[in-house]
């Protein structure tokens, strides 16, 4: 280990694995239960395969957090190849406990393990760890690596025009109705993720796919 920094995330981050590759970023798997199976993401699932069951198979997935196990040997491996502090950066902590997991198995460590909420998921998470990376790679030290990631998720704005609200009444953020009137009127809804707080809030709606993604470009000017 060149830089005596670890850089730890969770697979929620939806960083390519070449790039994981190129900086040397270690990901902790999320699990998806799909029924009686538990499954790694990006090991025992891809996000390819993981949508295209979604379509066909009439049992609804969920999501667990990693163990604390996981964390601890992901902790201990880094420390063993050379680590003298590890950075974490992890899914919003309004929408997992990973982030309190990776904090309280970090206290447990002997070196120093800093735990960073992104606040966000998905790229709004994989930007601030790429972000963080980068710093690494030209031998920042951990306190340079956790002032960028905050600096970039200052600046970050996350919307999402959905073309269907199948899922969300799957989830069970909408009910029946909500969805029926929905569907009837063809609304598509825009969601955006408020990195202060690190929840999804309403941004919109629009009557029709092509309509939505013209509200949705908009919003970026």
């Amino acid at each position: 280990m060149t830089n005596p920094t670890a850089l730890i995330t969770d697979s929620t981050c939806d960083i390519p694995q070449a790039m994981i590759d190129r900086y040397g970023i270690t990901v902790i798997p999320q699990v998806v239960v799909w029924g009686d199976e538990l499954l790694r993401d990006r090991i025992d699932l891809t996000p390819e395969d993981f949508y295209q069951r979604l379509e066909r198979d009439p049992v609804w997935p969920t999501s667990t957090l990693p163990t604390p196990a996981d964390f601890a040997e992901v902790y201990r491996s880094a420390i063993v190849n050379g680590a003298k502090e590890i950075v974490v950066l992890t899914v919003s902590s309004a929408m997992s406990g990973t982030f309190q997991l990776a904090e309280q198995v970090g206290k447990q460590m002997d070196v120093p393990v800093h735990v960073v909420d992104s606040k966000g998921p998905t790229l709004s998470l994989g930007w601030q760890v790429l972000a963080a990376a980068r710093v690494r790679e030209m031998g920042g030290s951990a306190a340079k690596m956790i002032e960028t990631a905050a600096r970039v998720r200052a600046k970050l704005v996350q919307i999402v025009c959905l073309d269907t609200l199948e899922y969300l009444h799957r989830g069970g953020r909408i009910g029946n109705a909500t969805r029926f009137i929905g569907s009837l009127l063809d609304i598509k809804p825009l969601v955006q993720i408020n990195h202060k707080t690190g929840l999804v809030e309403s941004c919109g709606q629009a009557r029709t796919r092509k309509k939505s993604i013209e509200t949705l470009v908009n919003r970026f000017f």
